[in-house]
């Protein structure tokens, strides 16, 4: 069986879709090159959807920074950066900055305990995300339609498209909660042998109220792994990632039909620019060692037994 990976970017406009493609492409090798796992062939697909909500890509090339098209984060090559924090300091904040850190922004901000604040807070930082769980509506190829379903459609449609491969879903920041809500209701029938989401904000309070209210609304009551994932749900987060506070979606989303439960891993996103870091920024998940060897296990060739030679035979 032949394999795909399809990504799906963030929030945020981004620059042309084929540069953005190739950007992903050059941190997924960067990476394996980086921990010595071999680079295979592979055939990548990027779910571009920045185009729903913005009229033009933001410009690589763009030097002025005023420009609403000017890009501030380009793909570079990890840079050289010393780390002062000693061994195992990562493992061990875990637990203090979930119970702190998250209970006073993620809790406090975007509960809806306090929905004029929260209101506030998205339209000013997350206009995307607004978009998506309003009832916002844009003409798109000639039909007034909600964007959450243009979003979700174009997910959902590349993935039927492939449905007769082995497919690798990466989702990062945004994309993961339209992939979640492709793979619940709208893909639910294409199996997904492995979903990675990176940067992912399905734990946040917000987003967890308004995938529950549509749960209900559907008479579902409880959050779990969607069936069609047939392998495994990896979730990378950086612990300084402002959009991934909740490192822990094994501990929210149950097990789904076939036992497959969230595999959670907490990652150092080195991304770096002009000596600034941003700890959520897609091309610093794609090359971390973690990612790497999800990658690495899911590219591999497969190994064919004579049992299972036999198996398909009979079958």
């Amino acid at each position: 069986m032949s394999k795909i990976i399809i990504g799906i970017h963030g929030l945020g406009n981004k620059p042309p879709k084929n540069i953005l493609k190739d950007w992903w492409e050059k941190s997924i090798i960067e990476g394996l090159n980086k921990y010595n796992f071999p680079v295979r062939d592979f055939d990548f697909e990027l779910v571009y959807w920045a185009d729903i909500l913005n009229k033009e890509p933001l410009i690589p090339d763009e030097t002025n920074k005023l420009s609403s098209l000017f890009l501030a984060e380009k793909y570079l090559p990890e840079q050289n950066s010393i780390s002062n924090e000693p061994p195992g300091f990562r493992k061990k904040a875990v637990e203090y900055l979930e119970k702190y850190y998250e209970k006073i922004l993620v809790n406090g901000v975007m509960s809806l305990n306090h929905p004029s604040l929260t209101d506030l807070f998205i339209h000013f930082n997350l206009r995307d995300l607004e978009s998506y769980y309003s009832s916002s509506s844009i003409y798109y190829q000639g039909v007034k339609r909600l964007v959450k379903d243009v979003m979700i459609e174009r997910v959902a449609e590349t993935l039927k498209r492939h449905k007769n491969k082995k497919i690798l879903l990466v989702a990062h920041s945004m994309g993961s909660i339209i992939a979640h809500d492709a793979l619940i209701d709208h893909a639910a029938d294409i199996n997904v042998d492995t979903l990675v989401t990176v940067g992912s904000p399905l734990g946040q309070k917000y987003v967890l109220n308004k995938i529950n209210l549509e749960q209900k609304s559907n008479s579902k009551n409880k959050l779990k792994v969607p069936d069609c994932i047939r392998k495994n749900w990896y979730n990378l987060s950086d612990l300084e990632d402002q959009v991934a506070l909740t490192h822990t979606l094994s501990e929210i989303y149950e097990c789904n039909s076939k036992g497959l439960k969230v595999i959670d891993k907490l990652v150092k996103n080195n991304y770096m620019i002009s000596g600034d870091r941003n700890p959520h920024k897609s091309y610093g998940y794609l090359r971390t060692r973690e990612f790497a060897e999800i990658f690495n296990e899911f590219t591999a060739p497969e190994k064919h037994s004579l049992f299972t030679f036999l198996k398909k035979i009979f079958q």
